[in-house]
């Protein structure tokens, strides 16, 4: 009887909830239909949020996620059905029916109706929660220039393209090479066979690299992970190379094109497995088959033999009409005066079907008189390097100011490829820009330099600011000017440094550069009175300068130490009065005491450098106008040193670990706080971390920053490329005075990251109420709930 009782109980149970639930639809019609009207608001409110992420990431080149395109799809999907819902012509009939009482059925029918389409939708917002919104595609090769014809427009290549390609789809061919004499123009081809193997997918990935004569295995690794989307976190050649070998063996087949070698590759020591790597890899993925092909292109076909080549391909000079096609379309109509003409078809003829003289010499003589043209008539030379030594001193004499060609020569003795950071604080310390007052002038200038150079052809087009090249033609050139009229010393990099120069050759020299060169020992002293400029940068961290070694130096104005070990600095230091730019790059340094001598140093860099001690003799150098720190191992800022450094223009502390103190610390006499910054009038760049954003002082005012990277928070990682000058990082959570120096730099912000917004309704609108004019990139972590409506 106790169990047909409890039956009976349950059913009895059911049937009244049941029963219940249904009347309840009937009772509450208005309510179920508000909510549902209501959740459809709340939905479309998070969906425009997300939209304008989504377009935001569009405009920052992204793809995005599918996840959040199908969401996208969804809201659209159910909030297009509930508008469907609202229109339809039951609800007339739920008031009243001609009998004057409301139609249950109808009634019911809809509320029921409209309570499942509430949870529907409550399920999809609640799905609106993603890791991420977009992603970087992986990057697409720059397409090579055309615009004076491809290679194929060109029979001497188009042979030799069509033969390269179907050496590529041979299966049994693994390893082919390009070889032809420097300035041929083997890189334009190689771009084009790039660009057309991707879009033939004759490969599944499809990648290119410079080498260059002193292999740089970082660079490379670097230019190949960017295009298979790779980021290398790994630290040590060794290991960014067995990351990158691994990211190699997913894929399934894939052409990595090798552009300009000099000599023999390790290609374990870059990461692509080869040779019996590659079988290897084979043996390990049995089911895939991959495989990586390599295409290599040098001036030397021993070199491509060196490296194992199955098959080697030879790139010609142009002939004479395909030499006068390109040069009649890089110089212009002026070589339809027919004055012209036939000095224009000799001087093309003297640049030896060599492309990268032909353009070069075009572009110099581009709207230029007769005078010009009949000046360009003496190009000549009994050999074909005579001839190119000629073109090219025709074109540096055509530069013009004197500003123009020393940075020009700079270039060359710091290249082939040099980054434009390091060559702006050489320049600077060179005084190359005459007239100029601030940092941020200079740096307007120099860009104004490197493109006027790369519109002469004399520096190549870059993919990244970060970075100029010269052809290697140009940049010996370029060493050969400098070392005969600036008296320049510039050993091959890598090479063994047995003897120093004469004594009479030293008395002359302006610039030594020692670019990894094998050094047993320095000498006790070089007697060099004109030497401006002085760059060693070691592979033996044990490599000592003695203590008068800098004594003979007096009018030393730049100098760089790279990747040595320096327990003290040498006292001749005390002699270096006129240095304008020191440089400590990855050094080890401890005791500094006699930095304070350089009274007129006004750049200082420290980056990536061990400093166990940071010194207090910085506070004498009161003309200081950059201090990089970057990457330093500095903790503790001594009292009273940056706020001492009044003319400080750009200062850079990023990825360190300086330990600020409160403004109203007890401790506060011992360590620097954040508030000394306020004594820099000058100050327009700043990169700086801050763990704990309560310590920022309220009055902390940001206005005259041009640049800058400010991360607040303890969440944030320093490494990343960063493509704009304004970078800003918040954890909000922290506490923060949002109403003060932090919305200066909203207001002018590029980039923006934010963590922490749980709690914060419409955040962006408490953060900056006058929007955010500057920005493109918008990243937002451990977000719960955001709405976005005032980014423009």
């Amino acid at each position: 009887m106790d169990v047909v009782s409890s039956i009976a109980s349950k059913i009895a149970e059911y049937v009244v909830v049941s029963i219940g639930r249904q009347i309840g639809y009937v009772l509450f019609y208005k309510d179920n239909f508000k909510y549902l009207m209501k959740a459809v608001e709340e939905l479309e409110v998070a969906s425009d949020g997300i939209k304008h992420l989504v377009e935001i990431e569009i405009r920052n080149g992204k793809e995005i996620e599918a996840a959040v395109q199908n969401w996208l799809k969804s809201v659209d999907d159910i909030t297009k059905e509930a508008r469907q819902f609202r229109e339809d012509p039951q609800h007339a009939k739920v008031g009243c029916s001609k009998w004057a009482f409301p139609d249950l059925k109808s009634r019911h029918q809809l509320s029921r109706k409209a309570k499942k389409m509430v949870e529907l939708v409550a399920d999809v917002h609640n799905k609106r929660n993603f890791d991420r919104v977009g992603y970087l595609p992986t990057l697409q090769s720059i397409p090579p220039n055309t615009a004076f014809g491809s290679s194929e427009s060109f029979e001497s290549r188009h042979s030799v393209m069509k033969q390269i390609m179907r050496a590529l789809a041979n299966p049994k061919l693994k390893n082919i090479g390009v070889y032809g004499l420097g300035g041929v123009g083997k890189t334009t081809p190689m771009k084009e066979i790039h660009t057309k193997a991707k879009d033939d997918k004759l490969f599944d990935e499809v990648v290119m690299a410079s080498v260059t004569k002193s292999p740089d295995f970082i660079g490379i690794q670097d230019e190949i992970a960017d295009q298979l989307g790779l980021q290398l976190a790994e630290k040590s050649p060794s290991g960014r190379a067995r990351r990158l070998h691994d990211r190699i063996k997913r894929v399934k087949s894939i052409l990595i094109i090798l552009d300009d070698l000099c000599s023999r590759l390790d290609l374990q020591e870059v990461g692509i497995p080869f040779g019996n790597a590659q079988e290897n890899l084979k043996r390990e993925m049995k089911s895939i088959h991959p495989t990586c092909k390599l295409l290599l292109t040098s001036r030397r076909r021993d070199v491509l033999q060196e490296m194992e080549t199955e098959e080697d391909f030879r790139l010609e000079v142009l002939n004479q009409n395909e030499a006068w096609r390109l040069f009649e379309a890089m110089v212009g109509n002026v070589v339809k005066d027919t004055t012209i003409r036939s000095i224009a078809i000799e001087v093309a003829k003297n640049c030896n079907g060599l492309p990268v003289l032909i353009v070069t010499v075009a572009r110099a003589l581009r709207n230029k008189d007769i005078y010009d043209w009949e000046e360009a008539m003496k190009l000549e030379g009994v050999d074909n390097m005579e001839r190119t030594h000629s073109a090219l001193e025709f074109c540096y004499n055509w530069l013009g100011s004197d500003e123009v060609k020393a940075f020009f020569l700079l270039c060359g003795i710091m290249g082939p490829s040099i980054e434009v950071e390091y060559l702006f604080k050489c320049a600077m310390g060179l005084g190359m820009f005459k007239g100029i007052t601030t940092t941020e002038e200079a740096r307007k200038k120099l860009h104004k330099m490197i493109v006027a150079l790369q519109a002469s052809c004399l520096l190549l087009e870059s993919d990244t600011t970060a970075k100029v090249k010269m052809h290697d033609i140009v940049r010996n050139f370029a060493i050969k000017i400098a070392s005969k009229d600036q008296h320049v010393y510039i050993p091959e990099a890598g090479s063994e440094l047995i003897e120093w120069p004469t004594e009479n050759f030293l008395t002359r020299c302006s610039m030594i550069l020692l670019f990894w060169c094998h050094i047993d020992k320095l000498p006790e002293r070089l007697d060099c009175p004109k030497l401006n400029l002085f760059c060693l940068v070691s592979d033996d961290c044990s490599l000592q300068i003695p203590t008068s070694f800098f004594e003979g130096m007096q009018n030393l104005r730049v100098l760089d130490l790279t990747s040595m070990d320096l327990p003290s600095l040498p006292t001749s230091f005390l002699s270096l009065t006129n240095l304008q730019t020191l440089g400590f790059e990855d050094c080890s340094l401890e005791d500094m005491t006699s930095i304070g001598a350089l009274k007129n140093l006004e750049i200082l860099c420290l980056c990536n450098s061990s400093i166990t001690k940071f010194p207090g003799e910085l506070v004498q150098l009161i003309h200081l106008r950059i201090l990089d720190l970057s990457n330093s191992g500095i903790e503790v800022m001594p009292l009273n040193i940056i706020s001492n450094l009044t003319r400080l223009e750009e200062l850079y502390m990023g990825n360190t670990s300086i330990k600020w103190d409160p403004e109203s610390s007890p401790n506060h006499h011992k360590s620097a706080s954040l508030a000394e910054l306020r004594q820099l009038p000058n100050l327009i760049a700043l990169d700086i971390e801050i763990k704990e954003g309560w310590i920022l002082p309220r009055d902390l005012m940001f206005e005259k920053l041009e640049k800058y990277k400010i991360f607040i928070g303890d969440v944030w990682k320093w490494s990343g490329n960063y493509e704009t000058s304004k970078t800003l990082k918040l954890k909000l959570s922290t506490n923060i005075h949002l109403e003060h120096g932090i919305k200066i730099l909203l207001r002018r912000v590029e980039d923006l990251y934010l963590d922490e917004l749980n709690g914060i309704s419409d955040v962006l609108f408490q953060l900056n109420d006058e929007g955010f004019a500057h920005l493109r990139h918008l990243y937002i972590q451990t977000m719960l709930k955001l709405s976005i409506s005032l980014i423009q």
